[in-house]
């Protein structure tokens, strides 16, 4: 599911490990590598199927090494979530404590959404609709991903009373622009740092532009999104 990852604390990687199946050298990031090596098995084998033998080797790593940096295969998963739900939660706090209106907060928020979904090392789609893990960590996760939908609600509701947005169905709408963020990466040109911004901008315009009410101006909230990122 859901933003960078931050560095593992701890020692290096030393030594080139076992021969990867990918062709990605390592980097000096192990943590990143294993994630990324990992998402890559996970999404041809599946959680289950794919071994922590298996997911070691394609990170360049022997098995051993792999559990200095987590102690399972659900801790992978884990950190996999929360290295894009984290900062879609922290970027929310943040436009809720800023001046803004209902509609420049919700449009920077899907951009920001879109963007860093996009810049990931990994396409992680392909856990919204995957079973093969469910514990209480994941179950947290989840309740996390639904104050996501909840907030977009709270500020369609708000945008509403302020005749910002026309009237609609605020938690169909608010679970449909979620699901665009997410589904993004999938046709996204992720090794492309412009085109992720401005695919970004792109379907945070076009969602936004469906609930604008009459007479609102797409440009001039666009503008103002900008100089909240870009303060003078």
């Amino acid at each position: 599911m859901r933003g960078t990852l931050e560095n593992a604390q701890g020692r290096p990687r030393s030594g080139a490990g076992r021969p990867r199946t990918n062709a990605t050298p390592p980097s000096d990031d192990a943590r990143r590598d294993i994630i990324e090596a990992a998402a890559r098995l996970f999404r041809a084998k599946g959680i289950a199927g794919a071994s922590v033998r298996e997911i070691a080797a394609e990170a360049g790593l022997q098995k051993a090494s792999l559990y200095y940096y987590f102690g399972s295969k659900e801790e992978i998963v884990h950190a996999m979530i929360e290295g894009v739900l984290t900062p879609a939660l922290a970027m929310q706090r943040r436009l809720g404590r800023a001046a803004l209106s209902e509609a420049a907060r919700l449009y920077a928020y899907l951009r920001f959404d879109v963007e860093q979904l996009c810049a990931a090392p990994y396409d992680c789609t392909w856990l919204i609709n995957h079973g093969d893990l469910n514990d209480p960590q994941m179950t947290a996760f989840w309740a996390d991903r639904n104050k996501l939908v909840a907030w977009i609600e709270a500020r369609l509701k708000r945008g509403v009373d302020a005749g910002e947005f026309h009237a609609c169905d605020r938690n169909m709408v608010a679970k449909a622009m979620i699901a665009a963020t997410e589904y993004s990466v999938t046709w996204a040109e992720r090794q492309d740092a412009a085109r992720i911004v401005a695919t970004a901008e792109e379907v945070a315009s076009l969602l936004v532009r469906g609930v604008l009410a009459p007479g609102r101006n797409l440009n001039a909230l666009r503008r103002e999104a900008a100089a909240f990122n870009h303060p003078v």
